[in-house]
């Protein structure tokens, strides 16, 4: 198995153009047609999305969205003046509750979850996504018919944390100098 700084240097942004692209486009666009939005469902195992990515990458793929989806959420609440910048140069997805309903009101759609519920997602058996059958029929073809391995993330999340803090020193040295990158990693720890 790959580590996990080499997985998140050198595939991790293939894959995940690779799982977005396979998602219908009308089924997650109508939130929000300027941004990729990636919703609960689509990492649990009652749906093939994640089955594009080969299984001994799923754990390394599932921690490297949830550091992405942290770092997005963190900068956007901590430093909303800059975020135009830095969404600018990153492109981050948006982890959001499903799309449940036809109202924003009346499905998680419209919110942010917390990047922690993407771990939760690749091994949760007992959603189904749609509850009300809000545009089921998108995603009806993309039922997985076969049950999926548990995703071993553990030991992942915790070797990637000097990886993604590395990483963090890195952009803001470089990109954002203007923002102390050891205050905003002791902000992402803080959201962990």
């Amino acid at each position: 198995m790959t580590d996990f700084e080499t997985y998140y240097k050198l595939q991790f942004q293939q894959d995940l153009l690779n799982f977005v692209r396979q998602i219908p486009f009308d089924g997650n666009k109508h939130y929000d047609k300027n941004e990729l939005n990636i919703q609960y469902f689509f990492l649990t195992p009652q749906y093939n999305y994640l089955d594009i990515i080969p299984h001994d990458r799923q754990g390394l793929f599932a921690v490297a969205l949830y550091w992405t989806v942290l770092v997005d959420q963190t900068f956007y609440s901590n430093y909303r003046h800059l975020y135009q910048t830095f969404q600018r140069k990153t492109l981050y997805p948006k982890f959001i509750g499903n799309c449940t309903a036809p109202s924003l009101m009346s499905s998680e759609c419209g919110h942010n979850q917390h990047p922690r519920k993407i771990l939760q997602a690749i091994n949760d058996t007992a959603d189904k996504g749609n509850r009300f059958d809000f545009d089921r029929e998108i995603f009806k073809k993309d039922e997985s018919s076969q049950p999926r391995h548990l995703i071993d993330y553990r030991t992942i999340l915790d070797n990637s944390r000097q990886v993604m803090k590395d990483e963090i020193k890195d952009y803001f040295e470089t990109h954002q100098p203007e923002i102390s990158w050891t205050e905003f990693w002791t902000k992402c720890e803080q959201e962990q």
